[in-house]
């Protein structure tokens, strides 16, 4: 065997061992964060209460919609 040959077969393992340590190592990073996904709870703002009861129901001033009915009624 050539000392080239052995240099691209040296080389080419190499490169598919480092291949399928890095897929190994996706498949298991990735796993983890599918099982930490489900433990996040995204919509908790949700669930909390308003701060200051009145302002349920009330659309603020700053919103366009409220604006422009706001004009629409002075008209």
């Amino acid at each position: 065997m050539s000392l080239w040959l052995l240099i691209v077969v040296v080389s080419g393992t190499i490169l598919a061992l480092s291949l399928l340590v890095g897929l190994a190592l996706a498949a298991i990073l990735g796993s983890i964060s599918r099982e930490l996904s489900e433990l996040v709870e995204l919509e908790r703002w949700a669930d909390a209460p308003l701060a200051d009861e009145r302002l349920a129901g009330i659309e603020l001033e700053s919103t366009p919609s409220a604006s422009s009915r706001r004009g629409r009624a002075h008209a």
